[in-house]
């Protein structure tokens, strides 16, 4: 069955090196697991969508959460979905604006003060869904 996992973690480091390693390794990985998604780091927090088989995106994320990159990774949606959102895309990557900002306040998040590690699991969804509609994804 195909899982979806939304969750967001503080970078431990929100640097370029950083970075550039953990979309080298879902670049490489992730479709050898057959995992599609998106990672977005707004502010040192990531947010991320994984989907694919549930065992693949639930291996992944244990090596998530144990990743010294990641601190206090918290699952903000975890369900069984029929479809897949981002079946192109071995991952992406979101560069934000005002118009994440403005998408961001539509779901209940305010800055300063909050983060994508503070929506609610019923918006997490929906708020990637809104996210992917901008421009702003550079899929890898």
């Amino acid at each position: 069955m195909l899982k979806r996992l939304i969750y967001g973690s503080q970078a431990v480091e929100a640097n370029p090196t950083n970075l550039r390693a953990i979309l080298a390794a879902s670049r490489t990985g992730n479709p050898k697991a057959g995992v599609t998604g998106a990672l977005c780091l707004f502010e040192g927090v990531y947010m991320q969508y994984l989907e694919g088989d549930e065992g693949a995106v639930e291996t992944l994320y244990a090596r998530i959460e144990t990743d010294a990159r990641h601190r206090t990774p918290v699952v903000l949606d975890r369900t069984f979905i029929a479809v897949r959102q981002f079946p192109e895309w071995s991952m992406a990557l979101l560069a934000p604006d005002d118009r994440i900002k403005a998408i961001m306040g539509l779901h209940g998040l305010r800055l300063p003060g909050t983060t994508t590690r503070d929506i609610a699991p019923d918006h997490a969804a929906a708020f990637f869904r809104a996210l992917a509609a901008t421009p702003n994804w550079m899929p890898l």
